[in-house]
């Protein structure tokens, strides 16, 4: 798919879905990173399957944050400058009872970014595969997790299935979740956040 494509989709949807955004290669040592700093890593107590700030762990999380083939492509979508955020691995364990309930990324008065979400597993709806709803990147929704009134069930609702080394790329005002892992298969994603530089100084461009 064509950078203009790209675009004209992230634009219309707030999100976009890169199939085999990784090589095999990029993909192998993404997968043996991760497994070297995970076990060093804090994980979230309301979610144990988050692990944030990668990038504080190991220099090689940083540098791709910096200068991974997915900054440049984020920019463009953009239009700006970025900010490297954190990177981090979500994972739905296997059995899990819940998921992450609906919300978005923005927060406060830094509401322009976007976040890639590189598969490291098959992710379908029996794992806990992304959800995202088309058009939400217009709304102004607060920034809490567990907004209402979105489900697999709302009419722009779309279920993204994606094979390992696939990317979703998603708007920071695009509400997102996933469901709980009802398989016995692990479903893990390393992802990198960005914001526009443009916000750094409060403004919304």
């Amino acid at each position: 798919m064509s950078l203009e494509q790209l675009k004209r989709d992230f634009d219309r949807d707030g999100y976009v879905v890169v199939r085999g955004f990784l090589s095999r290669e990029e993909l192998e040592e993404l997968r043996i990173r991760a497994e070297g700093c995970l076990g060093e890593a804090r994980r979230s107590e309301e979610y144990p399957g988050v692990v944030k700030n990668l990038n504080r762990i190991d220099p090689w999380f940083e540098d791709q944050l910096q200068r991974g083939k997915q900054a440049e492509l984020i920019s463009a979508l953009l239009e700006d400058d970025l900010e490297p955020a954190s990177a981090g691995c979500f994972e739905r364990i296997p059995g899990e009872t819940s998921g992450i309930k609906p919300h978005i990324d923005a927060s406060g008065h830094r509401r322009k970014g976007a976040t890639v979400w590189i598969a490291l597993d098959r992710a379908d709806r029996e794992n806990g595969c992304l959800f995202y709803v088309k058009g939400t990147h217009r709304q102004d929704l607060p920034s809490v997790v567990g907004l209402e009134g979105f489900s697999a069930e709302s009419e722009e609702a779309v279920a993204v299935e994606v094979e390992p080394g696939d990317a979703t790329i998603h708007n920071s005002r695009t509400v997102h979740w996933s469901e709980a892992n009802r398989s016995q298969r692990p479903r893990q994603a390393i992802t990198y956040f960005y914001w526009a530089a443009s916000t750094a100084g409060g403004t919304d461009g």
